[in-house]
């Protein structure tokens, strides 16, 4: 009998699901106009995403929009990166994150 590793209910195969931990991601997108800042998150939550954490930073002559979105496989983050190439100026971007969920790592 083979050991296998017990996963997370819904579960997409490609976010390598294990327990105890959560996959979160970290969008950077490079925006001419701050106000564009808006249209990312209603679209963020469109998709099902949900916002964890924003900050917004100037570089240069753009701003540079930092997002950490939970509830979303690893190709939905990419496929929204991809989608909102019209809003973007120059780079976007996403990492993705294995993270101890939060509480279980409480008193350890």
């Amino acid at each position: 009998m083979a050991f296998e590793l017990p996963s997370e209910p819904n579960c997409n195969v490609e976010d390598f699901c294990l327990p105890g931990l959560e996959l979160q991601h970290e969008m950077l997108f490079s925006l001419k106009n701050w106000s564009d800042v808006g249209d990312i998150t209603d679209r963020l939550s469109a998709v099902g995403a949900d916002v964890h954490a924003l900050s917004l930073n100037r570089s240069a002559d753009l701003f540079v929009l930092r997002c950490r979105v939970k509830a979303i496989s690893a190709a939905r983050a990419r496929a929204f990166v991809r989608d909102v190439a019209g809003v973007v100026q120059g780079a976007a971007s996403v990492e993705h994150l294995m993270l101890a969920k939060a509480g279980e790592h409480v008193g350890a």
